[in-house]
């Protein structure tokens, strides 16, 4: 569980300033959100953890999921000559965590879901920074049902995408970039058609995401638009048939 203000351990002494104020809670988002969800869950394990590319809001939670949890394996596209990624491979490495590449073509399968990579194709510069474009795009299929999760891929990588004639109908869409107006084209709108977009965002962002015309575009194209800064953890569970969706904040 997430809240706004700090969390406070009134049994720690240490806690405790010399005017008898809290200190605040300086734990990661990995530790303090991801890893506290999947607790609260029930869950010691996880399969798999997939970084869509080496920007920090993406991989460093994935540190804290790697020392808390046992971890099957990890996912990556490139390994770039980043300080982020460097020290993701640190911590995979200190956990015993095999790091595997994948790119567009590969589809993985766990029980009667697939998951198909669509971009960045294989073989991309491997000692270049990280970039947005660099993100992995997932399209995950179960049943009737398909989740496209785009990370921060911008208007290049859609357009390529695209014009390698994918079927991108999805029901549920993870808007690219944050909403921002580099992504999240007419025509990859047009493509996906989701019947819900999800936008991952700050409830205040310094970046001004999600960009007014962005949202209305989706809006436009017949999605119901959810963020995470007006509804918190956005949870979306399917029997491959139909959708149930549930938020932390209700309306």
């Amino acid at each position: 569980m997430a809240a706004d203000g700090p969390n406070i351990n009134r049994s720690n002494a240490d806690d405790v300033d010399a005017d008898g104020a809290f200190e605040r809670d300086t734990r990661s988002i990995g530790e303090g959100v991801v890893s506290e969800y999947l607790w609260a869950r029930g869950l010691d394990r996880v399969d798999y953890i997939l970084a869509t590319h080496a920007d920090a809001d993406h991989i460093d939670g994935l540190n804290d999921v790697a020392r808390n949890f046992t971890v099957r394996g990890a996912m990556v596209a490139r390994t770039p000559d980043d300080s982020e990624y460097a020290r993701f491979a640190a911590t995979m490495k200190e956990s015993g965590v095999l790091v595997q590449k994948i790119g567009a073509g590969d589809v993985l399968r766990v029980g009667n879901v697939t998951a198909q990579v669509l971009w960045p194709p294989p073989g991309r510069d491997e000692n270049a920074p990280s970039r947005n474009n660099d993100s992995i795009m997932l399209l995950l299929r179960f049943g009737d049902t398909g989740f496209l999760f785009t990370g921060d891929i911008e208007k290049e990588g859609e357009s390529a995408v695209l014009k390698a004639g994918i079927a991108l109908h999805s029901d549920v869409v993870k808007v690219a970039h944050h909403g921002s107006r580099t992504s999240s084209t007419a025509a990859f709108v047009s493509a996906t058609h989701p019947s819900l977009a999800i936008i991952s965002v700050g409830r205040h962002s310094i970046f001004g995401h999600p960009n007014r015309e962005v949202v209305e575009r989706w809006r436009a194209s017949g999605a119901e638009i959810m963020t995470t800064g007006q509804r918190g953890t956005i949870t979306v569970v399917t029997d491959g048939r139909g959708l149930n969706v549930s938020t932390f904040v209700r309306d």
